[in-house]
């Protein structure tokens, strides 16, 4: 009797041991993931990484231990976006830890969804998987607090043959191909591991990779008939005076003092005269690089004025904007060469906590934060085209860079040229501005535009319809571009299913989330199992 004893108590403990080390394991394997999508970002920028990088957190969610396998997953979320956004830490490691706790809630809803398809067959588990994920980085892009930053898609900036799809379906679309080759890996993995139906789990693999590169071949050769000749060359000049140095949290909504005031527009005086030597039809000025309203300030209107005319060129240039009811907005004006202010755009997609507080009046609390502003920007009222000579131009200020939805609208309205102007000082010499830019490249391969980019520190750039940076500048460095682009033919190119792609995996994702139910006899018959051998009831019954 005290043989058997000593034997049962032997095996529990191995048991015991071995879920543990089962435990960590599937621990490891999604934080694994986690720093390995966040490595194919800037500033390590290894794009690769982005189409196996998933496969450790598939397989921790198909085998390990449930609650463990979630909440791994929610630890890969956290550490994907702790790396990706590293720079949050300039406004506090507070802001930093809740918006990276925020960010991840997505990874651990992709992880319970993954987790609930695996009671379907591999194929269906496969598409699944990366349907659904496409539909929660759809969901985090919309609304007020929408914010697309980390998309996979975006990883794949430097791959040029990859830019066509984008142009194709969006950069969703580009982020269901990684997500489907990820998943179509972690399957035959697993196969492997259970030593079952290895041939099929392999074809099944290499069919999903067929397939993606049959997309990726085919997206080119429709990308490449997307508008025909283009009907007129446009010179553009950008104008990066990086007039201050990286700004501290507690200075980004800090007012200049007039001798700032004076500074800037002299630097930007100076560079605009440089500018027009290479003759440009347009030159862009950042965003907030007009101290204040030209109606308002004599000095700003004269300044602008004065650098238009003598330039004879069409200037665009962010600065404030104060309505009749005296609202502030964040704006890009537009002067003619004569130096006449004609147009102006507003900014309608607003950063909060940046721009603006949410919940202003019900959280008072929240402005004893000190990098919290003490006044609202208001939102402009909708997105629309300035109208350079006969050039349209699609204005989007910072933030809304990072929506394809508003590069798409400002397509369809007739833009020829997308023009981003953005400050991006409070940013330092980290990484994000280069992810900024990054964004900028998918907005140009989706929309088939050029985008004109003009950063008041960097990076400044131009980007062509495919995707290629053509010419920038670097960090913190008074620099003048100047390019020429073409302008394609209004309603002669042919559009993109980006919009109906980003409702379309929302409505499949419920249609995903939907079938185990529905399909209730065939539960669990596809379900991947842990390798290993079973416990017996014993141990079982010892473990609980």
């Amino acid at each position: 009797m005290a043989r058997n004893k000593t034997a049962r108590r032997r095996r529990v403990g191995i048991s015991t041991r071995r879920g543990t080390f089962e435990r960590r394991a599937s621990l490891g394997l999604c934080v694994s993931s986690g720093v390995l999508l966040a490595l194919s970002f800037p500033p390590a920028g290894v794009w690769p990484l982005a189409w196996v990088g998933l496969v450790p957190c598939l397989i921790a969610l198909h085998t390990g231990p449930g609650r463990v396998a979630l909440l791994g997953n929610w630890l890969a979320g956290f550490a994907f976006f702790g790396i990706l956004l590293y720079w949050l830490g300039l406004f506090g490691w507070t802001v930093w830890a809740l918006a990276c706790l925020a960010l991840s809630l997505s990874w651990l809803a992709w992880g319970i969804a993954a987790r609930w398809l695996g009671r379907l067959g591999p194929t269906a588990r496969t598409i699944g998987v990366a349907v659904v994920w496409c539909g929660i980085e759809s969901a985090r892009g919309l609304g007020q607090f929408g914010f697309t930053w980390g998309w996979l898609g975006y990883s794949q900036s430097p791959a040029l043959p990859f830019m066509p799809v984008a142009r194709l379906g969006g950069t969703l679309f580009l982020s269901f191909l990684i997500v489907l080759a990820n998943s179509a890996f972690a399957e035959m993995v697993l196969a492997v591991a259970r030593r079952e139906r290895v041939p099929l789990a392999a074809g099944r693999t290499l069919l999903t990779l067929a397939l993606t590169a049959a997309v990726v071949i085919g997206a080119r050769e429709w990308r490449v008939d997307l508008g025909g000749p283009t009907q007129a060359r446009l010179r553009v000049a950008v104008v990066q005076g990086s007039a201050h140095g990286p700004l501290r949290a507690e200075e980004v909504n800090v007012p200049l003092t007039q001798e700032e005031r004076q500074r800037t527009l002299e630097i930007y005086q100076s560079l605009t005269d440089e500018a027009a030597r290479e003759r440009p039809g347009i030159i862009v000025w950042p965003e907030s690089v007009l101290p204040d309203m030209p109606d308002r300030d004599p000095l700003v209107a004269e300044a602008v004025s004065r650098a238009a005319s003598s330039s004879r060129a069409w200037l665009l240039a962010g600065g404030p904007y104060f309505d009749e009811s005296g609202r502030r907005l964040n704006s890009a004006y537009l002067f003619a060469p004569s130096g006449n202010l004609v147009a102006h755009y507003d900014k309608v997609q607003l950063v909060p906590f940046g721009e603006y507080v949410p919940g202003r009046d019900w959280f008072p609390l929240v402005e004893r934060y000190y990098n919290v502003r003490e006044t609202d920007f208001s939102p402009g009222a909708v997105h629309h085209l300035l109208q350079a000579g006969t050039a349209s131009i699609g204005p989007m200020i910072c933030f809304e860079s990072i929506f394809p939805q508003i590069a798409w609208e400002l397509e369809r309205k007739g833009a020829q040229v997308m023009v981003i102007i953005t400050n991006d000082a409070w940013f330092g010499r980290t990484a994000a501005a280069e992810q900024h830019r990054q964004i900028a490249i998918l907005r140009a391969a989706e929309t088939g535009c050029w985008v004109v980019r003009a950063a008041s520190t960097g990076i400044s750039s131009f980007i062509a319809p495919d995707g290629r940076v053509v010419s920038e500048g670097g960090l913190y460095e008074q620099t003048v571009l100047c390019e020429e682009i073409g302008l394609p033919p209004e309603g002669g190119r042919r559009g993109s299913f980006g919009p109906l792609f980003s409702w379309l995996v929302l409505c499949l994702s419920c249609a995903f989330l939907i079938a185990p139910a529905a399909l209730g006899g065939h539960r669990g018959r596809g379900r991947a199992a842990p390798p290993g051998p079973r416990r017996r009831p014993r141990e079982q019954a010892a473990l609980r």
